[in-house]
């Protein structure tokens, strides 16, 4: 049976990752906002509300959509020698560990994520002591 946090962890984990956005946008990278259209090339930050080890905060570089659907034809007509796949896991893994640096050097902590269900992402698990909240970071 799938539960939820309660809501007190789940109002840490959005404040969490609004710290995260502000963070990375801060750094330069384009970063979507809640409500962004289904294909954003950039920076997403979810928020999984599940007790169980696939929640938490989840950060994922989404490439322009080309690029994605270069390799979603790929992988549809089974196209395994495709040098876009290649190409693709370079940059997705390029991304991943640039974004892993840049929220451990603001003090984050930064790790794998415990489910299998997020691959080429990574989970922040806390923030930095001392942070400025999110509110007054974005203006």
């Amino acid at each position: 049976m799938f539960t939820l946090v309660p809501a007190a962890v789940l109002d840490e984990w959005r404040g969490l990752a609004a710290r995260v956005r502000n963070t990375l946008t801060e750094a330069g990278l384009p970063v979507a906002v809640e409500n962004e259209p289904d294909y954003f090339a950039g920076v997403t930050v979810d928020v999984d509300p599940g007790d169980d080890e696939a929640g938490g905060v989840f950060v994922l570089w989404r490439p322009h959509r080309r690029l994605g659907n270069a390799v979603t034809e790929s992988v549809t007509e089974q196209r395994t020698d495709d040098p876009v796949l290649e190409h693709f896991g370079a940059i997705a893994e390029a991304m991943r560990r640039a974004i892993w640096a840049i929220l451990e050097s603001a003090g984050f902590t930064v790790t794998d994520p415990l489910s299998d269900h997020r691959p080429l992402q990574l989970q922040v698990v806390a923030g930095p002591v001392g942070y400025a909240n999110s509110d007054e970071r974005a203006q």
